[in-house]
């Protein structure tokens, strides 16, 4: 069991490594920043196997510094990837000085004792982890809102699996930083070990589970508009466009367009997505996509006093996604579900 518990980790992050490395020319961007994080993930648990069967030597000590100081910052740029159209800039380097310091430092010969660095260290990895986990979730609610305010049907191309990972990795972290305090001598030779093995092997494999099956259209979210000037003359701009929109949506019932984007609305009211988008935030205090929602649930209540249709045709007809789609939006609007609301 305690072999079992030195190389689970290790083992998962290999294969999954292997996978994304074979894909690795026909991927994305993002894909091949969590291709490195898996690269760095699977080194950090090789060293942990040497440490942990007793065979490691003065320089895999510190590939383990530099690696555990490393792959906090490589998921944040790996949501980076994910979530910005804009290629990492050199600022990210920053991100690694750190680890690079003290792996230098280990290496050479300054007269620092192991207890020491390992106090600096823990140090470090706490405040590299908990900004690189932080700035991984600002970037992920930035791009959530962009999706809502791009797409009508936002549902299929949410980041909930994201979050979901995001929770883990927040897990993970407070779990390592518990892991780190206790010292990995703690669990050396003992059955103990196989808690926190399990742990990472289940969190590390969902990560890469999700992290490979994740795909969001950067290129279409993120197109650059004109800038939007904030002053007192937008009111009329604002009103302008509305009225445009609003005849849109009530005359020829734009909504309905299941796959309908604000680029699409733009087009039709001949205007650009950044002000269109600017004007409903603006006038409704919504994004795009529960402003649409709102004409769907509306035409939806008036199929559902007809009586003549399902809840399923309904859905449909409005231009939702799914049935899933309608329920959910239902109740945020109206507070009801459909069927309560027919009741």
């Amino acid at each position: 069991m305690y072999q079992l518990a030195t190389t689970l980790p290790f083992m998962v992050c290999l294969v999954w490594t292997a996978i994304l490395l074979l894909q690795y020319p026909k991927t994305d961007r993002a894909h091949r920043a969590l291709a490195i994080f898996g690269i760095v993930a699977t080194l950090l648990y090789f060293c942990h196997y040497l440490h942990f069967n007793g065979l490691q030597t003065p320089f895999s000590e510190s590939l383990y510094y530099l690696c555990n100081l490393s792959v906090y910052p490589l998921y944040a740029i790996y949501v980076k990837c994910l979530t910005r159209k804009d290629k990492p800039s050199a600022w990210n380097l920053l991100w690694f000085v750190p680890a690079v310091t003290v792996f230098i430092i280990s290496i050479s010969s300054i007269d620092i004792s192991s207890q020491e660095l390992q106090l600096v260290v823990q140090m470090l990895f706490t405040v590299v982890s908990i900004t690189a986990t932080t700035i991984a979730a600002v970037n992920l609610y930035k791009f959530r809102a962009s999706v809502n305010n791009f797409y009508s049907n936002p549902g299929e191309k949410r980041l909930d699996p994201l979050f979901i990972l995001l929770i883990l990795l927040a897990l993970a972290c407070l779990a390592s930083f518990t892991v780190n305090l206790m010292g990995r001598d703690h669990f050396m030779a003992t059955e103990r070990l196989i808690v926190p093995a399990l742990y990472f092997a289940a969190l590390l494999f969902t990560i890469f589970y999700f992290g490979n099956r994740t795909e969001f259209p950067i290129e279409e979210v993120r197109v650059k508009d004109s800038p939007v000037k904030a002053d007192i003359q937008d009111a009329a701009m604002h009103a302008s466009i509305m009225d445009r929109i609003h005849r849109q949506m009530e005359f020829k019932q734009i909504f309905r367009n299941k796959g309908l984007t604000v680029t699409e609305l733009a087009e039709a009211v001949g205007s650009n997505r950044t002000y269109v988008s600017t004007s409903i935030n603006h006038t409704t205090g919504q994004n795009f996509s529960d402003y649409v929602n709102s004409w769907r649930i509306e035409y939806a209540k008036k199929l559902m006093h007809e009586g003549t249709m399902s809840l399923a045709e309904i859905a449909d007809q409005a231009g939702f996604a799914d049935r899933t789609s309608f329920y959910r939006s239902f109740k945020k609007i109206t507070g009801k579900s459909p069927s309560d609301w027919q009741k």
